[in-house]
């Protein structure tokens, strides 16, 4: 069956109050911590366009506005016939930033450099990049004289206020945008910020162990519909459970499985043959990509695993 737009099935529900500790300085709406009221957004691929979505569906008095470039037309053009009253498309990407109040930049790594070097932007105007290979400091160079900027690494579920987004630095409009999609974790520190990006590496991870359960229970005859049900709405009932973790969380999570019961011994037949430190590894392996650009493969696991001990 043919499904409504997003804006008229589903709103997002209004944002709790959640204030990170920060000690980043800022001066208008970047100080308020408020949600920009107009926001640009130069280049519509699928991260930008979860972002608008996400924030479209907020609904309220006085919504954001979003002015969007035209490069990727049919991205841009879906956002305008989604949220006619809230999304517009600009002629240039010059107009995006003049006209914007705060300009999230979602471009393509290898097109950042060009694009953002043609583009002049202003004093006191808000910068957040989404674009999580290129470095806070490289973003300031090209953004200059903006000073009010961020790095923002939100996942896709930001469409249905639902996401996980980390960002640095702490800057209170950049926190206000994504605490309203779901749960933001900022940091100041830089090398932080290239370890906890490494667990966004997780993703493909997570949905072929829901691939291979689901083909498990295929291959003995459980029909396809009823296997994929049962394993996404079981995936997400566990991970319900640690959904607003403190520090010890995970830990009593492992500890409480029944001793000597079948979930006890899953997880550890999975730790004897080696699936969490190969785990470990393969974080190691993308922190190493996040921060090189490069694929180093003495660090894969199976590398790791057949290498000889060292005497």
């Amino acid at each position: 069956l043919p499904q409504a737009p997003l804006s008229a099935t589903r709103r997002c529900p209004p944002p709790a109050v959640r204030r990170l500790p920060s000690t980043a300085m800022a001066t208008g709406t970047a100080a308020t911590g408020a949600v920009p009221k107009t926001i640009g957004l130069v280049g519509v691929g699928t991260i930008g366009s979860a972002v608008v979505r996400g924030l479209c569906s907020l609904g309220g008095p006085a919504p954001t506005k979003f002015v969007v470039s035209p490069r990727n037309a049919a991205k841009a053009a879906a956002l305008a016939a989604e949220f006619p009253d809230l999304v517009r498309i600009a002629a240039s990407n010059q107009e995006v930033v003049d006209v914007s109040e705060c300009v999230m930049i979602a471009v393509l790594p290898k097109q950042a450099e060009d694009v953002l070097g043609d583009l002049k932007f202003r004093e006191g105007q808000l910068v957040l990049s989404l674009i999580a290979t290129l470095r806070l400091a490289r973003v300031r160079e090209l953004v200059a004289p903006a000073t009010d900027c961020a790095v923002g690494v939100p996942l896709p579920a930001v469409a249905r206020c639902k996401g996980a987004t980390l960002l640095m630095p702490p800057l209170p409009f950049a926190e206000a945008i994504f605490n309203s999609l779901g749960t933001c974790v900022a940091v100041e520190d830089e090398a932080h910020f290239k370890r906890l990006q490494s667990t966004t590496a997780l993703m493909g991870d997570f949905y072929k162990r829901q691939l291979t359960a689901q083909q498990w229970l295929e291959s003995h005859g459980v029909g396809a519909s009823q296997a994929a049900a049962y394993v996404g709405a079981i995936f997400a009932t566990m991970a319900a459970d640690s959904a607003a973790p403190k520090p010890g969380t995970f830990a009593a999570l492992v500890a409480e499985q029944t001793p000597g019961g079948v979930n006890e011994m899953v997880w550890k037949g999975q730790n004897e043959d080696g699936a969490y430190e190969a785990l470990a590894h393969s974080l190691t392996s993308a922190h190493h990509r996040f921060v090189t650009g490069t694929i180093d493969p003495d660090l894969a696991p199976a590398a790791k695993r057949h290498k000889p001990a060292a005497a």
